[in-house]
């Protein structure tokens, strides 16, 4: 419905839209047919887009922080950010590679994990603790993510200098079942006996800035 404000006109009127634009009075017509075919890539993308921003809300505790540094400098959310980031991260087989997502970048130097454990529902994880550059101050995140629950658990962070980080599991993530297929349908495989785990850890400076991520799986 058009609405009239002083001498312009704004709002739709039959198949005419009037706005102003740089204090000129416009319109233009409403298109007859708006192209949506459907097509089978059209399909396959919008798929990839709705999991992708499924991911990016249970892996929100890692990219809050490992993606706030570029959210500031792009003048844009972390989730965004990470939508981009892993929007090609599929197999042939439309499903997420949770190997190549990516949580935090960054030109920090990274360190690599060396071992990780889990003894009844704690799990340890070392990592290289040398610093380069006087960065001992770094501070090291570890995010544990579930895919068989679609959830994870951010580790409380360690200096550098720690050498390693533990964190207390979930009961229930030691008790898997049977998923329904309601469940395969959002991120998720049916597990019996066994399933994965997937660690992203990354480094954080002082001022902020993060490292590249670090990714690792176990099988519990």
């Amino acid at each position: 419905m058009a609405r009239k404000q002083g001498d312009a006109e704004s709002g739709k009127l039959g198949n005419k839209i009037y706005y102003t634009w740089h204090g000129r009075q416009c319109e233009r017509s409403m298109p007859t047919s708006v192209a949506n075919p459907r097509t089978e890539a059209q399909q396959a993308h919008r798929s990839n887009f709705a999991m992708i921003s499924k991911l990016s809300s249970y892996m929100k505790e890692a990219h809050l922080i490992g993606l706030h540094w570029h959210a500031i400098r792009e003048h844009n959310s972390t989730y965004a950010i990470f939508r981009n980031l892993n929007k090609d991260c599929f197999t042939p087989d439309g499903e997420i590679d949770l190997s190549r997502v990516i949580v935090s970048r960054g030109s920090v130097e990274r360190v690599e994990i060396t071992s990780a454990s889990i003894d009844d529902n704690v799990i340890t994880v070392t990592f290289d603790s040398r610093a380069y550059g006087g960065r001992a101050t770094d501070e090291f995140y570890l995010f544990i993510y579930c895919p068989a629950f679609c959830t994870g658990r951010l580790a409380t962070p360690v200096l550098r200098s720690a050498s390693l980080v533990t964190a207390v599991l979930p009961s229930e993530w030691l008790q898997p079942t049977e998923l329904t297929q309601a469940d395969t349908n959002t991120l998720t495989h049916s597990h019996t006996n066994a399933f994965p785990l997937h660690f992203y850890a990354f480094l954080r400076s002082t001022r902020g800035r993060t490292s590249d991520t670090i990714h690792l799986s176990l099988h519990i």
